[in-house]
C-alpha cells in the first residue's frame, strides 16, 4: 500500500466515524450508524494491516517487492 492508500483509508475511516456519531446522536438511523461504525473499524483494521505487511517485508531492496 501507498502512503496515499494509507491516508486516504484513515480519512475515510474518520468521516464515517463522525457521520456516524452524528446519526446516533441525532436519534435518526441506527442501523446507517452501525453500519458506519463498522465500516471504519474495517479500513483501520485494512491500514493497520497494510502496515504490518509493510513491516514484514522490509525497506525495497532487502527482498522487498517494491511498488
Amino acid at each position: 500500500m501507498t502512503e496515499e492508500t494509507f491516508a486516504q483509508l484513515t480519512s475515510i475511516s474518520h468521516q464515517l466515524q463522525t457521520r456516524s456519531y452524528e446519526l446516533s446522536q441525532a436519534g435518526k438511523d441506527h442501523d446507517v450508524a452501525m453500519i458506519m461504525s463498522a465500516l471504519a473499524v474495517t479500513m483501520d483494521a485494512v491500514r493497520s494491516l497494510g502496515e504490518d505487511l509493510r513491516q514484514l517485508t522490509g525497506p525495497k531492496g532487502l527482498g522487498a517487492e517494491g511498488e
